[in-house]
């Protein structure tokens, strides 16, 4: 017996009627339209998210070197000299006893401004970083309290370290029988090949070149001969170690320099190796080939050459580094100046009108070549900018500075003849204030 309710349903196929195939091609085509336009949109809002990524990306580095760069400047001079050739309470002349002086020291300044490292071509019309170097303490605040001067034989001089000090306490020293790793604590500050500025009794200054550190009850850190101390063989010797000197007061000074340059060289850099993709295709669309970091680096005193163990990374995909300085005017290198003027020089592309590049190399150039009235010590705050671009160029047009677009770097060309593809670019400014500068 059939139930009442399929009673009603013809059960003959042929009584149905179907799709035809016009009607099945029109939505088969219908909804292949419709995938097609979601899968492209996909495919592009996949690819903005990842440009956008890059970019935060980019703009996170920039922040993070550039914080580190500014605190390095506003260090500058910090226990130190502005200029050692013009530095009134210093006991030697790297002047007159030039062949006893390294360079680094005879030339040693709190800041130095020079032409950076060769850009690529396709960047070179656009911008023109510049290298700067740096002399302060940086690897401690604290001056230590000395327990005795004594020269050796072998006319290096020991200075002896008072253990029992808050400086030597927070730096973390054991006193005991010698061990390696008393000389270890030392070398965290007192590392060879750095330099050593010495404050006697009377306040004059003394630099010196670390050798070697020895631990044990009575450390010290040994200095060479060159550049040698000056002591005191008399009475009308105004200026020099008067005995022991205990008191006295010893700190380090480093000299660091940023540069902006190429670390793809895998032999040089091999702590670098890990930045850079060996895909083909990678390489090509991220434009590897003209690709420039940010790098920290400290330097041998002795020598100016780098110390490898310094080299550091700051910024990833760098393009500009640039200072412009706010200076004393009418400063005086023979008598104090009661009403100092300050004037502001600004540092500029390229392709920008030219301002003052070439006074700032003569306010922050080599201590040497520097002319009367002008120097470093004169220096009272750095305008500093620093851009970074985007891994990838992902712009076909440039931004160009006008009457309604601030001057400035927007964008950087990353083709054969500096043109397209463009990548985009970020830069940050501020001005830094030099808190260390003794004029």
């Amino acid at each position: 017996m059939v139930h009442p309710l399929l009673s009603r349903i013809s059960l003959n196929p042929r009584g149905q009627r179907g799709f035809t195939l016009t009607e099945l091609m029109v939505a088969l085509t219908g909804g292949l339209v419709i995938s097609t336009m979601v899968f492209v949109l996909a495919r592009d809002s996949t690819r903005f998210y990842q440009r956008e990524s890059r970019m935060a990306n980019a703009n996170l580095a920039e922040i993070i070197g550039f914080q580190r760069l500014s605190a390095d400047i506003s260090r500058a001079g910090f226990l130190s000299t502005s200029n050692i050739r013009r530095e009134s309470n210093l006991c030697g002349d790297p002047v007159k006893d030039a062949t006893d002086w390294p360079k680094a020291l005879r030339e040693l300044a709190s800041i130095r401004i020079e032409n950076g490292d060769t850009m690529p071509l396709a960047m070179s019309g656009q911008v023109a970083p510049r290298r700067l170097r740096l002399a302060g303490s940086y690897l401690s605040a604290d001056e230590f309290p000395v327990r005795l001067v004594l020269p050796n034989a072998d006319n290096t001089v020991s200075v002896f370290l008072q253990v029992n000090s808050g400086p030597m306490a927070r730096l973390g020293y054991r006193a005991g029988p010698a061990d390696a790793t008393q000389v270890a604590t030392l070398n965290t500050v007192f590392a060879p090949n750095r330099a050593l500025r010495l404050v006697d009794s009377a306040g004059g200054e003394h630099y010196g070149t670390i050798s070697s550190t020895v631990g044990g009850n009575q450390p010290a850190v040994i200095l060479s001969n060159k550049p040698p101390l000056r002591f005191r063989a008399g009475a009308g010797n105004r200026c020099g170690i008067r005995g022991f000197e205990t008191g006295a007061l010893a700190n380090v000074v480093n000299i660091i320099q940023y540069e902006i340059r190429d670390i793809s060289d895998a032999s040089k850099y091999a702590n670098f190796a890990r930045a850079f993709s060996d895909n083909t295709d990678v390489k090509t669309a991220t434009f590897d080939a003209t690709r420039r970091d940010l790098i920290r680096v400290e330097l041998n005193v002795n020598t100016e050459e780098e110390l490898p163990e310094t080299v550091e990374l700051i910024a990833e995909y760098a393009v500009d580094l640039r200072f412009g300085l706010t200076v004393m005017s009418n400063a005086s290198t023979s008598a104090k100046v009661a009403d100092p003027q300050l004037t502001t020089l600004i540092s500029n592309l390229p392709n920008e009108p030219t301002t003052h590049n070439a006074e700032i190399a003569k306010w922050a150039g080599l201590p040497s070549a520097l002319n009367a009235n002008v120097g470093p010590e004169f220096i009272r705050s750095v305008r500093l900018r620093f851009s970074v671009r985007s891994r990838e160029p992902d712009r076909d047009t440039n931004i160009i500075p006008s009457d309604t677009v601030a001057p400035g770097l927007y964008r950087i060309g990353l083709g054969t003849d500096g043109k397209a593809p463009y990548a985009r670019v970020r830069t940050m400014q501020a001005d830094i204030a030099l808190r260390n500068q003794t004029r």
